[in-house]
């Protein structure tokens, strides 16, 4: 099993020993999920979270008007999960489901703990990755409240870049909180002011 993704984006933030890898690698599963599948579904807990290797997924919920939002998408090298449902062990109002054929290693909350006693120094890890975490939640909530529907498709480009011909326009607008339509005219708009 190739871990070198994993391993390189935890080496971003902390400096392993070769045990301390070992025992971390031991922790974590490998699963190939097919497009449509699954992670967790509303109503559940969220018990693990997700690294993605390769593919993409997206995380949603349904709204007061019955209408599917997404609220994030996951794609090579980032994590995804539901916080909240993670840490406080509630049910989660999100479905997190494979957009593609993906590939993702699992870590389980429950050997979250584990490892925290073992390799103490992964507190700071995932500290740092909460802080990320919390700064893009953030941003998207201001983005909803306060931004255009074009900033919103120019800030998308921006965060996910490359992500646009693996989705559909469908879930491209569920993600800004537009129509499909908007889009295609806020697309078309957007391709005649290139240079």
């Amino acid at each position: 099993m190739e871990f070198n993704l994993l391993l390189k984006s935890l080496h971003k933030h902390i400096e392993l020993s070769k045990e301390e890898e070992e025992f971390f690698v031991s922790l974590v599963s490998y699963k190939k999920i097919t497009k449509k599948e699954k992670l967790l579904i509303s109503g559940g807990i969220c018990l693990s979270k997700f690294f993605v290797v390769k593919g993409c997924i997206r995380k949603y919920y349904i709204n007061t008007e019955g209408k599917e939002r997404v609220f994030e998408f996951g794609i090579e090298n980032q994590w995804i999960l539901d916080m909240q449902s993670f840490w406080k062990e509630t049910s989660s109002i999100y479905t997190i489901e494979a957009i593609e054929n993906t590939e993702v290693f699992e870590l389980k909350r429950s050997d979250i703990d584990k490892l925290l006693i073992k390799v103490p120094k992964f507190e700071r890890y995932f500290r740092l990755l909460g802080n990320e975490m919390l700064y893009k939640k953030e941003r998207r909530i201001k983005q909803s409240l306060s931004c255009s529907a074009k900033e919103r498709y120019n800030d998308f480009l921006s965060d996910y870049p490359k992500i646009e011909l693996r989705l559909s326009q469908r879930q491209i607008a569920s993600y800004l909180g537009v129509s499909p339509e908007f889009l295609s005219s806020l697309r078309n708009k957007n391709e005649t002011t290139k240079p």
